[in-house]
Formats: structure tokens, C-alpha cells, sequence
């Protein structure tokens, strides 16, 4: 058996005719066929599929075995883009016929990839040898041609789609759910009509076990398909909703919030208690947002907790409901009083974002707190009530050993322009930490300008992996950059800068045509 070394060598093999002397022969064509099989996709299907027309019933089943396997194997993200991938396999409509003598799966598939040749006559033949088999392979190739550019074509397919409204068929339709919502978006002739009358199929009585078994599917995208075709069902089935509120993905409880509307205010109350207190930031804001009056009628008590919640996004919808409907007048006010009575960590986030400079103090005083929520918290607030005041904190945090604590600290540093802030970038340039100098390096890049170039060549100049490494991609990025540079340089900062160049050029520590470039920016810019 020959080894192949890539799939061209494979494909290559593939293609060429059988030869009585000489290469290749039908067990070349095999042995090419099964080390293909060990790493195959959607983009060898054109050089398999030919053989399943040779006389070869052993060659002609290996390929067709091969073929439908790929295919059944096909991913959601895959079924979206097979087209391109298969439209030129080459295809004798007048051979069709001959796929219905594999067992029936197989001939599925194989009509199914016929389906999808670029030739109109081809796909429509292969959907009218599809129409007489009944596979639940059948679905996906059905609901694609469903959107075919040529009318015949289309019309067979939805012929062909009402006929494979029986049982045996639903978890296929389930499983390819993404292709029953993509007909909503078809652009060549509106398939809105088509889309509900294949839900409707799904939405039937006699299937809602079935579907309702589907709610505890790992996907979560396949758990929300069938949420929404019980949608209309959670007013007599408390089980459907039990199921939204304990499951694990917070897109499922999102989709509980807006489907709850159905429901009598009576029915909701309950619901509606659980998602406020949910673990999920959207899932809360989503509760404010579209249920704000019945939160406002039933729940003041746990509305203002949410003004303590620990997410930004909860606090800042809570604040907004509660101004609007002048429920609470004085919110920094209120934060204040809740700090004295329990320093919550979204209490003191709280009076950051709304209080004043008079209100610095309070929140400074928790930034050794113990706890490092706590602490975290009073370090934002300390910021968003005055930069000025909190910088060298910042710049000490990037130190910290609590790693919540030290992301927001570099965020913040990235975030914010000030002289104070660059000047110790510039120190940290120096340091011994390559991880310190390769943070100083980025802070210092977002700057732009000279003073960016300047840190980056001083970076290169070092020699140290891997701030070297992260300097060249700097440099990469800010050559392109330059262009917007219409100022020159201090003279200070253009010494060090051909300081710098000169020694990366008798090291060559970046390439030619970097090298060139950057050659060129200085004398057109100094």
C-alpha cells in the first residue's frame, strides 16, 4: 500500500483514470481512499465522489461509504457554507439513478451532494430521486433547495418537505434548527410562510414530549430552538418553566424573561421574584428593562438592593427606574447610608459612580480592606471620583498579588492619558520583570507619537525575549501610523531614537524592509 505524503498526492491519485499497466489501479485508488479517510473534510468530496460511478463495486462503495460519512458528520457552522464547498464536484445527471443501489442512508447523502451542484438539472433530479426515499438524512438537503435560485427546483423541495412532516423525522428537524431559522432570512423569495409551517409541525401536540425531552440538549442554542416552540405552552405547563429557571446557560433564562409576558400578572410575580436575584448581570437588567412598571408596583424592596448589586450595568438600570419614578430622590445619599449601615462592595462602586469629590474620603478609606472585593471596589470608586488623587494607587496595584485587583489596574492604566502614568511606564521600561516592561511597552505605545517609538526601539535595542517580540509587532503596528505624525521630535527624544536605530541596524535585529520603512520615516518626519 502506498504512503501518501499530503492530500494533493492523495487527490491526484484520485483523479487519474484506472490503468490496466501501470499507475494507478484500483488498489492504488483504494489505498488513497483510506488514507484520506483518516483526515477528511467537505473540500475532498470532489476528488471521492467521481469513483462512486466506476463499474468497481468495491471502489464505488468504499468512495460512497467515505462520502457519506463526511456528511454525516457535518456541523451546524458547516451546513451554512457546504454549497461553495461541494457546488463543482463533477456530476452525469443521467448516472443518478444508479445511488439508489447503495442501502438507503448512503443513497440519501449521495443524492443529498448531488443536490447541491452548481447544475439546476442535477439538483433538481437528485431532490426527485430524494422524493421517493424516506430517510431522515432527507431533512437538511430539503431545507436547503429550499431557497434555490431555479422555481422548479424550489417547489420540489417544499413538496418534498411537507411529505417528511411524519415522526420519525423530528429529531432531524430539531438538530438542524439553524437552517429553519436561516429561511427567515432569505433574501431571493420570502420563506417566512415556509418557516411556520415547519414549526407548526414541530408545535404539534402529539410532539411535545419529544421536544421537551430536547430542553436538557448540551447545546444551548439546540435548548432555545425548543424553548421557543413551547413558548405558547408555559401558560399550562409550569414544567417548562421550572426547566428555564434552573438551566445552566443565562441565554435560556433571558428567553424566560421576554416569554413570561404571556403569562397573568398573577403568574409572573413569582417568576419574575427569581430573575431578579438571578446570578446572571443580563439576565437582571433584562428583567429591569422589560418588566420596569411590575417592578416598580411589586418589588421597591428588592429593586433598591439592586442598586448594590455588584455589577455596573444592574446598579445603573436600578438608578435609572428609581429617579424616573422618584422612588429614591438622593441616590449618592442613599449609597452613603448604606455604607455606614454594611460596606458592600457594591455600595461603595455605587457612590463612585455618583457621588462627588466630597465622597473620596469614604471610599478610600476601604482600599487595605481584607476583602478583596472590597478593595477592588474602592479602587474604581477612587478613580471615577478622582484620577488625580488615585493614580499612584493605581500604579502601586499593578504590584498587587491579587489578580482581579492588578487587571483592573492595567486596564485603567491603558484607558487613561496622564503625564503621571507615562512617566512611570517610562521607569517600568527599565525594569527587571520582563512582564512589567512588556505592560510599560503597550501603556506607552497607546500614547502614539515619538515618545511610542522611542520606547519600542529602546524594547528592540534590549535584545530580551519576549518584550523583543512584542516591540517588533509594536513597531509592525506603528510604522502604518506615522503617516499622521505632523510634528518633529524634541531633540532629546530624536537622539535617543537614532541612538536606538543606529544600534538595531548594525545588530539586525529587525528585518530589511521594517528597517527601510522605519528609515524612511525618520528623514521625511524629522
Amino acid at each position: 500500500m502506498m504512503e501518501y505524503l499530503d492530500k494533493y498526492s492523495a487527490h491526484q491519485t484520485l483523479i487519474q483514470p484506472l490503468k490496466m499497466f501501470g499507475f494507478p489501479k484500483v488498489k492504488d485508488k483504494l489505498a488513497a481512499l483510506l488514507w484520506l479517510s483518516k483526515d477528511i473534510d467537505l473540500k475532498d468530496i470532489e476528488y471521492v465522489f467521481p469513483l462512486i460511478f466506476i463499474k468497481n463495486t468495491t471502489l464505488a462503495l468504499t468512495a460512497a461509504q467515505i462520502a457519506a460519512g463526511i456528511m454525516s458528520r457535518i456541523g451546524a457552522k458547516d451546513w451554512r457554507r457546504i454549497y461553495d464547498q461541494v457546488k463543482y464536484t463533477r456530476i452525469d445527471e443521467k448516472s443518478l439513478v444508479s445511488l439508489l443501489e447503495f442501502e438507503t442512508d448512503i443513497s440519501i447523502h449521495m443524492l443529498g451532494i448531488a443536490s447541491l451542484n452548481s447544475n439546476g438539472y442535477v439538483r433538481e433530479k437528485a431532490l426527485k430521486l430524494i422524493s421517493g426515499v424516506k430517510s431522515p438524512s432527507a431533512v437538511p438537503y430539503t431545507l436547503l433547495r429550499l431557497n434555490d435560485w431555479v422555481v422548479s427546483v424550489r417547489n420540489l423541495a417544499e413538496h418534498i418537505l411537507k411529505n417528511i412532516f411524519i415522526p420519525d423525522n423530528i429529531d432531524l428537524f430539531i438538530n438542524h434548527f439553524e437552517l429553519i431559522n436561516k429561511l427567515q432570512d432569505s433574501v431571493r423569495v420570502d420563506l417566512n410562510r415556509i418557516k411556520t409551517l415547519v414549526e407548526d409541525f414541530l408545535k404539534d401536540d402529539s410532539f411535545k414530549d419529544i421536544v421537551k425531552r430536547k430542553l436538557k440538549h448540551p447545546q444551548v442554542k439546540t435548548r432555545l430552538f425548543c424553548y421557543q416552540l413551547l413558548k405558547d405552552r408555559i401558560v399550562n405547563d409550569e414544567t417548562i418553566i421550572i426547566s428555564a429557571l434552573q438551566d445552566k446557560s443565562f441565554e435560556v433564562r433571558m428567553w424566560l424573561v421576554g416569554a413570561i409576558k404571556t403569562l397573568e400578572p398573577q403568574a409572573q410575580e413569582s417568576i419574575i421574584e427569581k430573575l431578579l436575584q438571578d446570578k446572571s448581570a443580563k439576565v437582571k437588567t433584562a428583567v429591569l428593562r422589560k418588566h420596569e412598571d411590575f417592578v416598580c408596583q411589586n418589588f421597591r424592596g428588592i429593586l433598591e438592593m439592586l442598586l448594590i448589586d455588584e455589577s455596573a450595568s444592574v446598579r445603573d438600570d436600578a438608578r435609572f427606574i428609581l429617579k424616573k419614578h422618584s422612588i429614591v430622590t438622593d441616590i449618592p445619599q442613599f449609597y452613603r447610608h448604606q455604607i455606614l449601615k454594611n460596606s458592600l462592595p457594591g455600595a461603595i462602586a455605587g457612590l463612585g459612580e455618583t457621588g462627588g469629590q466630597r465622597d473620596f474620603d469614604i471610599v478610600c478609606g476601604f482600599k487595605t480592606n481584607e476583602e478583596p472585593k472590597i478593595r477592588l471596589a474602592s479602587l474604581i470608586a477612587m478613580w471615577q471620583l478622582s484620577k488625580v488623587d488615585t493614580v499612584g494607587f493605581v500604579l502601586d496595584a499593578l504590584n498587587s498579588d491579587l489578580p482581579k485587583i492588578k487587571k483592573t489596574a492595567k486596564r485603567l492604566c491603558k484607558r487613561t492619558r496622564m503625564p503621571d502614568i507615562l512617566s512611570a511606564m517610562k521607569e517600568n521600561l527599565k525594569s527587571e520583570d520582563l512582564n512589567t516592561r512588556i505592560l510599560a511597552l503597550q501603556i506607552i505605545y497607546g500614547y502614539g507619537g515619538w515618545q511610542a517609538l522611542q520606547a519600542i526601539l529602546y524594547a528592540i535595542s534590549r535584545e530580551q525575549e519576549p518584550v523583543l517580540s512584542e516591540a517588533r509587532n509594536l513597531l509592525n503596528k506603528w510604522l502604518p501610523k506615522s503617516t499622521s505624525l505632523y510634528s518633529k521630535p524634541d531633540r532629546a527624544t530624536e537622539k535617543e531614537i537614532i541612538n536606538f536605530y543606529e544600534t538595531i541596524c548594525l545588530k539586525g535585529l529587525i528585518s530589511e524592509n521594517v528597517l527601510k520603512e522605519l528609515q524612511f520615516v525618520l528623514v521625511t518626519r524629522r
